[in-house]
């Protein structure tokens, strides 16, 4: 057993908790550099960026509908189209179908944005999760949440790279 200083001895290393842990390694690295040098030159958080490309990609879309696309909560991705509207890469208007209902729709500088901001990774990732049985994709639910910090009551988990997460898990 490794001894760590002011907390307990950390047990020898199974196998399968390096493949997990490298794996959790590579999905880490994916995400960093997807945050990384053209999401910079472009003012936009990888968060911005895949909800300009959802946008772009389904159309006007209610926070609801998009914060489903996105695998997200509906306040985190409200926060999200906020910083978007200020930017003037989105608006906001009562849907066509139904004028109760407002929808989240690019502006043309917000299609040009999506258009040159590289595709995002919270995007191929949903996919390679898409594509596991369900079986396999609830029992990696499971097991992440078990490993996972506690979830703070009442706080939805973030966007991938939103800059103005806050709350979460403690």
């Amino acid at each position: 057993m490794v001894e760590c200083m002011g907390s307990q001895p950390i047990p020898p290393l199974q196998p399968d908790a390096r493949r997990v842990f490298d794996a959790l390694r590579w999905i880490f690295r994916e995400l960093r550099l997807a945050q990384d040098p053209k999401g910079k030159a472009s003012g936009l958080s990888a968060a911005q960026a895949f909800v300009l490309h959802v946008l772009k990609d389904q159309g006007a879309l209610s926070i609801g509908a998009l914060a489903q696309a996105t695998a997200t909560d509906p306040s985190s991705v409200s926060v999200v189209v906020r910083k978007l509207q200020q930017k003037g890469l989105v608006g906001k208007a009562p849907s066509a179908g139904d004028r109760r209902r407002m929808e989240v729709a690019l502006t043309a500088a917000g299609a040009r944005a999506a258009r040159s901001a590289p595709s995002p990774v919270q995007q191929a990732l949903l996919e390679r999760m898409g594509r596991l049985e369900a079986g396999d994709l609830r029992a990696l639910a499971d097991l992440l949440e078990r490993v996972a910090p506690p979830v703070e009551d009442g706080h939805p988990a973030p966007m991938f790279f939103h800059e103005g997460a806050a709350g979460g898990r403690k």
